[in-house]
């Protein structure tokens, strides 16, 4: 019989502090010009929250700024909002700043327990989260295969001369670590634009989470692209008179029938 004797050792763990702080998102509204379908709402979201100050680097750089993730995804949606304001689409436009992404999803989770307008009115939510790149020549979308609303993105996407590509590394499990995820067991269509990357590899991780994300090594030609990109998306899938739905045998498709009634 094996040894079922128990040993006991006493740990301490010095280094870190939790305390509660409150966090703010940060939430605007368009109002679309049609009748009825400004009734339904594109939600358009991307976190502001970062690492902050940290671990320093070789160089002692220790201030975490987050040019990719998720500086980008941030002025993305602040662009669209400059935009939708002087060009409203058929839909009405719900824009997010999400608080605490990188703390568990904790923004985005309370909104979607506690929503300033029934969930079952928003149509589609387009998130925007990034970790990095290492193709200019491509937009990552995380979900791309799993809504109708692929069509509308692809179509978006290629007008500024790039690919929309679904996600090529599950095995990270990006899908499930954004923002979009919380609204997606609700049952609401919910990719995330990403930065092109085709891996997640040594390019990706040289700025993932490190003091060396700076703005003076990130690719501004491309970012105008990939912004615009994700607001022609926006334009296009609020100005369609069908609603994106969840393909056929996906996990959130019962949750989306569930929330829509259809």
């Amino acid at each position: 019989m094996a040894d079922q004797s128990i040993s006991k050792a006493d740990l301490m763990i010095s280094g870190k502090t939790n305390k509660n702080i409150d966090g703010k998102n940060v939430v605007a509204w368009i109002e679309g010009t049609d009748p009825q379908l400004k009734n339904e709402y594109v939600l358009l979201s991307a976190h502001y929250d970062h690492v902050g100050v940290g671990r320093p680097d070789a160089e002692g750089d220790s201030i975490y700024n987050g040019a990719r993730d998720n500086a980008v995804g941030t002025v993305a949606v602040m662009n669209a909002a400059r935009f939708f304001a002087k060009n409203p689409p058929k839909r009405s436009i719900l824009l997010a700043l999400w608080t605490a992404e990188e703390k568990g999803l904790l923004g985005s989770a309370y909104f979607a327990e506690n929503p300033l307008i029934p969930l079952n009115q928003v149509i589609f939510n387009l998130n925007i989260d990034n970790g990095g790149y290492n193709d200019t020549s491509v937009i990552t979308v995380i979900g791309l295969g799993r809504t109708t609303g692929d069509d509308q993105i692809s179509k978006a996407v290629s007008e500024f001369g790039l690919k929309a590509i679904p996600d090529p590394a599950p095995e990270q499990g990006l899908y499930d670590r954004s923002d979009n995820v919380n609204f997606a067991r609700k049952g609401i269509p919910a990719p995330t634009f990403s930065l092109g990357f085709q891996a997640f590899d040594d390019e990706i991780q040289k700025y993932y989470h490190k003091p060396g994300d700076h703005v003076e090594n990130f690719d501004l030609d491309y970012a105008i692209k990939y912004w615009k990109s994700y607001i022609l998306a926006a334009q296009l899938i609020a100005n369609d008179s069908s609603k994106p739905v969840w393909v056929a045998g996906d996990k959130y498709e019962k949750a989306g029938k569930d929330l829509y009634g259809n």
